[in-house]
């Protein structure tokens, strides 16, 4: 089988970018519009009914709706605050499309301002692109590839980011620090995929105002953070920035593949990842309280640490696999409710959602396609400085 061959001719990428949807300015949220907003854009879009809480089951005592509908003087049966989630489930059982799907709910019942993990490998957002605002640190520049998955089928190389500003994306934004980001880019109600600094700009100064939090530093070095640090290092400074300093409105993140970042191997090495997590941890104990949702995305539980797991309280087990019937089987879980096999029967796109006291009997999600089967990664090209 022969390698897939790459092109940079115009007349190629322009044809490429044809096939893709145009960016959507016809929204409240892209300027342009007065009455729809992003969410019931991507709605109509993929066909998707408007969100309905009395579809869920009753027995459940709004286990979805209190999942989804975040508010600081809920009834008495809800949560204050944000909320937090975590999906596992092998390749191919529709996580990535749930992730879509629960955004588009998350915007369009809170108008939250919606953060999607950026990854230089992974691109599963791409159907919510013509909504999207691409944020990326404002010293390092960018080059994209369409790299398609099928082998055999041609890569579309993008040699400057700003070529998918108006084409792919509906806008490129560029960030200084976490706090900047927080405070200065993010808008309610719409979609923004981050890239994480490679810098790690402003990162060490967050840990070193926060008072309360101190951990053992890496033998050898003088801070937790430095520029040597992974990128997906950066997220613990996010977090943090978020939780310390706000604003504190409607937030939440989208972790799709959380093991990358809060591994369970996660051990005290040269670029202190235990203590990182460590951080994650304390951190997330007041997201909540903060307006902060988490909802985080992987193959398996085993794969992420289990100091995070434990302050997790929502589940979803996915289709093809079963379902946990015992609370040992749930790190941080006193009980769960289920005691048979629900899960290994359903379909893609069906899942199954719980918590300690209730589980939902079934979800289901919409799909949302695209009209072409590449992936999009970006690669650093230089120092923008």
């Amino acid at each position: 089988m022969s390698k897939s061959q790459q092109s940079t001719d115009p007349t190629t990428v322009e044809e490429f970018l044809r096939k893709l949807p145009d960016a959507d300015y016809r929204t409240i949220q892209g300027g342009e519009g007065q009455q729809w907003t992003d969410a019931r854009a991507i709605r109509e879009e993929f066909g998707v009914a408007p969100y309905n809480p009395e579809q869920f089951d009753e027995r459940a005592e709004g286990l979805v709706p209190d999942l989804l509908t975040h508010s600081w003087d809920p009834p008495s049966h809800m949560k204050a605050g944000g909320t937090d989630l975590l999906a596992t489930g092998k390749p191919g059982t529709g996580k990535s499309t749930l992730a879509i799907h629960l955004a588009v709910r998350l915007i369009d019942i809170n108008n939250e301002r919606l953060v999607w993990r950026g990854s230089a490998s992974r691109s599963e957002w791409l159907p919510l692109a013509p909504w999207v605002t691409l944020v990326l640190p404002e010293t390092t520049e960018y080059s994209a590839r369409f790299v398609p998955r099928r082998p055999t089928d041609e890569t579309i190389d993008i040699p400057k980011i700003e070529q998918l500003e108006g084409r792919v994306v509906r806008e490129i934004k560029r960030y200084r620090n976490p706090r900047h980001l927080n405070e200065k880019i993010l808008e309610p109600g719409q979609v923004h995929v981050v890239y994480p600094d490679p810098e790690m700009q402003g990162c060490q100064g967050l840990l070193e105002d926060a008072a309360e939090k101190s951990y053992d530093l890496p033998q050898g070095r003088e801070t937790l953070f430095h520029p040597d640090d992974p990128d997906n290092h950066w997220w613990f400074a996010w977090v943090l920035a978020r939780v310390e300093h706000g604003p504190h409105k409607w937030t939440t993140l989208m972790l799709d593949e959380i093991g990358d970042i809060a591994e369970q191997a996660a051990r005290k090495d040269s670029f202190g990842s235990y203590q990182k997590v460590q951080l994650l941890r304390d951190a997330w104990v007041d997201a909540r309280k903060m307006g902060l949702t988490i909802f985080a995305f992987g193959h398996s539980e085993k794969d992420i640490h289990s100091m995070i797991r434990r302050k997790i309280r929502w589940r979803v087990a996915m289709n093809g696999s079963a379902n946990p019937t015992t609370a040992s089987d749930v790190v941080g879980f006193d009980s769960v409710k289920m005691n048979y096999d629900h899960t290994s029967s359903y379909d893609v796109g069906e899942g199954l959602i719980y918590s300690e006291q209730n589980f939902e009997k079934k979800i289901t999600w919409d799909d949302y396609d695209i009209p072409v089967s590449h992936k999009l990664k970006l690669e650093t090209v230089g120092d923008r400085r």
